[in-house]
C-alpha cells in the first residue's frame, strides 16, 4: 500500500494540517497540490505552508526525518516542536496577535496530539483532504 498524507481532523482551524510519512508520499501531495517542484524537507521535522489555491485550501505538512529508532521522547519533542510552528501558522492566518495563554496551550495540545497519533498510525479521525 501506497503511503499517503494523514490529513488531521481540521475543527474549527482556518486551515489544514497535515502528517507526511514519507519522501513518497510528499511527492505526491505536492503534485496534487500543484506544487510539484517543492522540495522535500531533509531537516529532521518541518512545517510547510501552502497558501490556498484553486483546487485546495490553505495547509501546513508536518514531515519527521530520521524517527525510526529514535527514543520516543525524542520524537515527542519534535513534534511538539512543529506544532508550536503548526499554531504559528493558524495564529497568523486567523490574525490572532496575542491568544490567551491557555487559549494557545490547548491549541498546541490539541495539534500535538494529533500529529503524534498519526506519526504512531492511530489517527481515527482524519480530515478530507484540502479544498475550497
Amino acid at each position: 500500500m501506497r503511503s499517503k498524507v494523514i490529513w488531521l481532523d481540521r475543527g474549527w482551524q482556518p486551515l489544514f494540517i497535515g502528517f507526511c510519512p514519507d519522501e513518497a508520499a510528499w511527492r505526491r501531495e505536492v503534485k496534487r497540490l500543484g506544487c510539484p517542484d517543492t522540495a522535500y524537507p531533509t531537516s529532521d521535522g518541518c512545517v510547510t505552508y501552502f497558501e490556498g489555491g484553486e483546487d485546495h485550501g490553505a495547509c501546513c505538512i508536518v514531515t519527521l526525518n530520521r524517527s525510526e529508532g529514535r527514543d520516543d521522547v525524542v520524537v515527542a519533542g519534535l513534534l511538539v516542536h512543529e506544532a508550536v510552528h503548526v499554531w504559528q501558522h493558524v495564529k497568523a492566518k486567523m490574525g490572532e496577535s496575542e491568544p490567551s495563554w491557555e487559549f494557545e496551550a490547548y491549541s498546541v495540545q490539541a495539534i500535538f496530539q494529533q500529529l503524534y497519533q498519526a506519526h504512531h498510525g492511530r489517527c481515527a479521525a482524519l480530515s478530507t483532504e484540502p479544498k475550497s
